[in-house]
């Protein structure tokens, strides 16, 4: 399965317009969060609506830029993933919205609420087969792809233990723009891919075995 992968892409539709053209075809598009840059739902609708255009599935988080608006209407378009799970193409989906708590006004959840939406997904695939991929919004903590330009850590230790202990095949995030990369922990391949609206992105092939062959991408 070949899967697209875009965060952060901040309501730049020229930019997401132009990495669709870019990456050509893809069996799904991933979107990891901060659709808009605290825009509306249909600032994020117009985003889906062009993945949807160029690909067969989409799936998406919401991202701190974003809102709980957001994700409901993501919910409604049938494309959400936070707190939820789900498969396709033969593989198991599940994801992360927002960030930990750090400036009050943008959208963020409590580790403790994280770590809930986490348990649901996985209540709803554990007992299906097939590779297991989670989009979430920020990184896992303590890792390469969550450090900021000051080299602080500062993604979800909800979504660090979750994949300590369920070793999905496939991370997607974003977040830390500055923390674009692909790292490898245990059997997960994490991949931030980074600024949207800077054109970059990523593209990651899922084989049935759960293996993983990512690239880091920009127009």
């Amino acid at each position: 399965m070949r899967l697209l992968l875009a965060s952060d892409l901040h309501g730049r539709h020229d930019a997401f317009a132009r990495i669709l053209s870019h990456a050509g075809a893809a069996d799904a598009v991933l979107l990891a969060g901060d659709l808009t840059d605290f825009g509306s739902p249909v600032d994020a609708e117009k985003l889906v609506r062009a993945a949807a255009a160029a690909a067969p599935a989409v799936l998406a988080v919401a991202g701190n830029c974003d809102s709980a608006a957001i994700d409901r209407r993501l919910a409604e378009l049938g494309v959400a993933l936070h707190g939820e799970g789900r498969l396709h193409g033969g593989a198991r989906f599940q994801g992360l919205s927002a960030m930990p708590p750090w400036i009050h006004r943008m959208y963020h959840f409590t580790e403790e609420e994280m770590a809930d939406a986490l348990r649901r997904g996985w209540s709803q695939v554990e007992d299906l087969r097939g590779p297991h991929v989670v989009v979430s919004h920020t990184p896992p903590r303590g890792t390469a792809v969550d450090r900021t330009w000051l080299m602080q850590h500062v993604g979800s230790t909800a979504l660090r233990e979750f994949l300590e202990s369920r070793q999905p095949d496939l991370v997607v995030c974003g977040h830390i723009h500055e923390g674009r990369g692909v790292e490898r922990l245990g059997r997960t391949t994490i991949v931030n891919c980074g600024h949207g609206a800077r054109g970059e992105y990523a593209v990651a092939e899922l084989a049935a075995d759960g293996s993983v062959r990512a690239e880091l991408c920009q127009i």
